[in-house]
């Protein structure tokens, strides 16, 4: 069974973690495994959003529309609506990143809602977005939402938000302040973000530390997240009071093998710890049992948090 918390002022575990282990971003340790995209000439197979948590008698479990790789030949993609988009380009301040928006079917007379997904190291979410990523974008449609997955500016090898995290913050928030709300019908109280490994650091580390107004409808840390030592900007008492923040990551994910050598168990609890500490009241920290870093059922946190935001 999972061991869960909720923000109270005095938030504890009780799993398997090594606190002692936990990484500090300004180490420059190694934040999570090298996730390499796959060749650009495999083609896309039926996907059964099982994988990432879904039920199998969900009807998003077995999406009709499957994200496959064309958009590097320039196409475009839209399950079901018209707003979406591939391998876009914004430059900003220097850096230059790529971003999609997948619209799985919104209905532009009703509230349009927005998922901004990080990726891990690596950038496979979007580099190759059939599998995770498709799932993600069904359960952003059946809530009304576009999804955003963008990459970061990082040219490296392996891709990180983390290493150049104020300039990397810099140009995403730019990218949804200035591109993303300014072309898309967004209600901009129905803002969510989810993280996955390095992408859950940019998270705890850089938006949730600062431009915090972006986030309004909850945030996800999915196998990461640690703690910034600081907040850049004071959090306000509505945010303190009703955003959502999960810290979400398998018991087994502790960085004891050389597949996964980053503790992300010991990451998410001193984040988790941090921002409750720092007064927010709807933090929560989750660690699955029988999990690890590569078997996270990212499609129901994205659900679960959606529906939490909502009520």
């Amino acid at each position: 069974m999972p061991t869960r918390h909720s923000g109270d002022g005095s938030l504890s575990i009780t799993a398997r973690v090594s606190l002692g282990a936990a990484l500090v971003l300004a180490t420059g340790t190694a934040l999570s495994p090298l996730i390499f995209p796959l060749d650009s000439d495999e083609e896309s197979t039926a996907v059964s959003c099982t994988t990432y948590g879904l039920a199998a008698d969900d009807p998003r479990a077995e999406p009709a529309q499957i994200i496959d790789a064309s958009y590097r030949a320039g196409s475009t993609y839209s399950a079901a609506g018209d707003l979406g988009e591939m391998a876009q380009t914004y430059h900003h301040n220097g850096l230059t990143g790529q971003y999609h928006v997948i619209d799985g079917g919104v209905n532009t007379n009703e509230p349009v809602g927005l998922v901004m997904h990080l990726h891990g190291d690596g950038a496979r979410e979007y580099h190759d977005p059939s599998g995770r990523t498709t799932c993600l974008a069904a359960v952003a449609a059946s809530h009304n939402a576009l999804l955003v997955v963008p990459r970061t500016p990082d040219r490296a090898q392996d891709p990180t938000w983390w290493e150049n995290l104020d300039g990397n913050r810099d140009w995403l928030t730019s990218l949804v302040n200035d591109q993303i709300l300014q072309e898309y019908p967004i209600d901009r109280d129905r803002i969510t973000w989810m993280g996955y490994s390095g992408g859950a650091e940019m998270l705890s580390y850089g938006i949730l530390a600062g431009p915090r107004d972006l986030v309004t409808a909850g945030a996800a840390m999915v196998g990461g997240g640690g703690a910034p030592e600081a907040l850049d900007t004071v959090a306000t008492e509505s945010q303190m009071a009703s955003m959502p923040l999960w810290w979400i990551t398998g018991e087994e994910d502790d960085g004891s093998t050389e597949s996964a050598p980053f503790d992300a168990v010991s990451a998410a609890v001193a984040g988790a710890d941090f921002y409750d500490d720092e007064g927010f009241q709807d933090v929560d920290l989750e660690l699955l049992a029988g999990h690890d870093h590569y078997d996270m059922p990212d499609a129901k946190i994205l659900d679960d948090l959606m529906k939490s935001a909502a009520r």
